[in-house]
């Protein structure tokens, strides 16, 4: 992470979630854009969806509760995992939308097709990366930025169930694209996976590379040996070599001594 933050990491989530707003208001208030570009399952005219999909919203409180995630997220994204973060965000877009296409509306639940629309897949796919993308990699950074995500957005995560399978699901019509959660979810995690060794690493402690030298240690280390193993002054060792010639001079006495009196 860089510091002063780098402009494309503010920039590029205004962009984003600008553009998702601007096309909004057109919608709203009858400029056009009226016809489906979302996600239709399955369809040849459903296939634009991959691209226009998280552009579109259906009304306020779908393009509020997805702004603030979408703009915090890919903020936190970029931040973190800088270029990386472009390649996570460009085609995690494509391949959520490519596998909401192909697994949406599954026939043993609703024989309909529906056009799926709204950023959520975008706002899946960013949390599930950044979640376990950081736990993989084991640095400390990454690893708090996931733990921001379980705090905030740990709960978002029941939006993969289908609303058939949950104690309010009502009459079963889908109102929530949970086909479209479950793609970037999937695809946040196939992403943290694959990209586990691009990008920021856990760093090793310093003192562990080949070539680590700090002049520091190495003074502390010669004083504690000049503690615990004090020099001997060369007068010292002038002394204690003549008396160790003395004791030698003695013992070749003592040994000519004994010597001598054996062969008496």
């Amino acid at each position: 992470m860089k510091y002063p933050l780098p402009k494309k990491t503010i920039i590029i989530p205004l962009f984003l979630t600008s553009l998702i707003w601007i096309i909004f208001l057109i919608e709203n208030n009858n400029l056009g854009l009226r016809d489906c570009y979302g996600v239709i399952p399955r369809t040849f005219y459903g296939l634009k969806g991959i691209l226009f999909s998280p552009l579109f919203h259906s009304g306020w409180s779908h393009i509020i509760s997805n702004t603030f995630p979408l703009l915090f997220l890919s903020f936190l994204t970029l931040l973190m995992y800088e270029r990386l973060g472009y390649y996570v965000i460009g085609f995690g877009w494509i391949l959520s939308g490519i596998l909401l296409w192909l697994i949406g509306n599954p026939t043993f639940l609703d024989d309909s097709l529906g056009c799926h629309i709204g950023a959520s897949g975008i706002i899946y796919m960013l949390a599930s990366f950044l979640l376990l993308s950081g736990i993989i990699r084991k640095e400390r950074g990454l690893m708090a930025i996931s733990g921001i995500v379980i705090l905030l957005y740990g709960g978002m995560f029941w939006g993969v169930i289908p609303e058939e399978f949950l104690p309010s699901s009502g009459t079963g019509k889908n109102s929530i694209s949970w086909e479209g959660h479950l793609s970037g979810l999937a695809v946040g995690i196939f992403f943290a996976f694959l990209f586990r060794n691009v990008g920021p690493q856990k760093q090793k402690p310093y003192w562990e590379n080949e070539n680590y030298y700090d002049p520091r240690e190495e003074e502390l280390w010669q004083r504690y040996l000049d503690i615990t193993h004090p020099k001997i002054d060369q007068d010292t060792v002038q002394e204690i070599s003549l008396k160790e010639g003395e004791y030698q001079l003695n013992d070749e006495k003592d040994e000519s001594i004994i010597n001598k009196n054996n062969k008496a």
